[in-house]
């Protein structure tokens, strides 16, 4: 038969007439709507991939930018872990050991055992016993003694320490000097010490700004327990002394010579003779987080009282500097809030959420390593963060 001639014979069979050796106009037609159909199939499930990778994005930090520089520097959580200027401190059981950002070890002191530390960027004071250390931020000895009973805690300032020796409820604060010399022995009688802590500010007998010294405890000898506020001039006489009331105070912080004393319900704010100043701040169902002078301005980071608890999350902050009072949303709920000198850091176990002040929004960056803990921040914008029980500084974007 020609070929010609079988190439257009019909073969009728169940599923319909086809043509021999090829498909007829309408056969085609369908085939080319059916590929159509596949192509717009796969356009939209490309389009749903790209949408999950958008979300995915914008709540984790997943495929944007990471971070600076990772550091390990060789200690543990549970070695009393500090933020020290642009370095980290950490007590090993008998040693205080002062580690560079990058990692390096700046100078060690042994303290012996079952010390405990407190420090400035320019001072380190640590305690065992009735022994009492005095460092520098170079770590060279200042001053080093036996005090006349247990140490309970000190505190150290920019030129002075202040360590509560004695009973819990009945001691005796000593304030050294930095030449080493004590220059008050402040008794406490009837009255619980919650904390110590210096500021500056000027005086009627100075224009200068000069180091104070408060003191913090509650008032037993009453019906009701109140908070005391009491501030000295060290080596003069008390300047001030007010009862704060039965709110217990849990933070006090100094902005321009201001004592501000933190509650459950607000922020007091008093003069260095302990006379409220201005209105108090309402801040009920908040928790103090974080305080950070940059510039003339103080920025105070806060979150719900709800959500410091450990365990929990936290999905919004409050920004709080000058007039501005402004609650922020996180991108994704996080396990800690830090601020740097220029942004709020909100962090999760896998990325850093960051927003400049002045902004509302946060950009998001991935982290290398799973974070369970931050500890606080060093200079540059670095963070001291836990993984597990191993620690490592993390550069930040800004």
């Amino acid at each position: 038969m020609d070929r010609r001639k079988k190439r257009g014979a019909v073969v009728s069979g169940v599923s319909g007439s086809y043509r021999s050796y090829g498909l007829s106009g309408e056969s085609t037609k369908k085939k080319k709507q059916g590929l159509d159909r596949m192509r717009i199939a796969l356009a939209l499930i490309a389009l749903a991939a790209l949408i999950a990778i958008v979300v995915a994005y914008a709540l984790t930090g997943s495929g944007r930018e990471g971070v600076g520089r990772v550091t390990r520097i060789g200690a543990t959580l549970s070695q009393n872990v500090r933020p020290f200027g642009d370095s980290v401190i950490f007590y090993d059981g008998t040693t205080l050991h002062c580690v560079a950002a990058t990692g390096g070890n700046e100078w060690s002191y042994q303290i012996g055992a079952n010390a405990d530390y407190d420090c400035t960027q320019k001072r380190i004071v640590a305690w065992s016993g009735n022994d009492i250390f005095i460092l520098n931020n170079r770590g060279r000895l200042i001053y080093n003694n036996k005090m006349s009973d247990t140490i309970q805690f000190a505190s150290a300032g920019d030129n002075y320490v202040a360590a509560f020796i004695g009973e819990a409820d009945n001691g005796v604060i000593s304030v050294i000097g930095s030449d080493g010399q004590i220059v008050d022995n402040i008794t406490i009688e009837n009255q619980t010490l919650l904390d110590i802590g210096f500021f500056y500010s000027s005086t009627s007998s100075s224009a200068q700004e000069t180091e104070l010294m408060w003191v913090l405890g509650l008032d037993t000898t009453g019906t009701v327990i109140s908070t005391e506020l009491q501030t000295f001039q060290p080596g003069k006489l008390s300047t001030g002394k007010s009862s704060l009331g039965e709110h217990i105070a849990y933070s006090v912080y100094a902005t321009g010579g201001t004592l501000n004393v933190v509650d459950t319900r607000q922020i007091t704010h008093y003069n260095y003779r302990v006379l409220e100043q201005g209105s108090a701040t309402l801040i009920y169902g908040y928790t103090m987080e974080d305080i950070r002078q940059s510039g003339t301005t103080t920025y105070q980071l806060l979150i719900p009282a709800q959500e410091q608890n450990e365990g929990t999350s936290i999905s919004n902050v409050r920004l709080m500097a000058g007039s501005v009072d402004r609650v922020l949303h996180l991108p994704s709920e996080c396990l800690a809030a830090k601020l740097g000198s220029r942004s709020v850091y909100g962090f999760s176990s896998s990325a850093v959420y960051v927003c400049r002040f002045g902004e509302t929004s946060f950009s998001s960056y991935s982290l290398p390593i799973t974070v369970t803990a931050v500890l606080g921040m060093i200079t540059d914008n670095r963070a001291v963060v836990a993984s597990g029980s191993e620690i490592y500084v993390v550069e930040l974007p800004d």
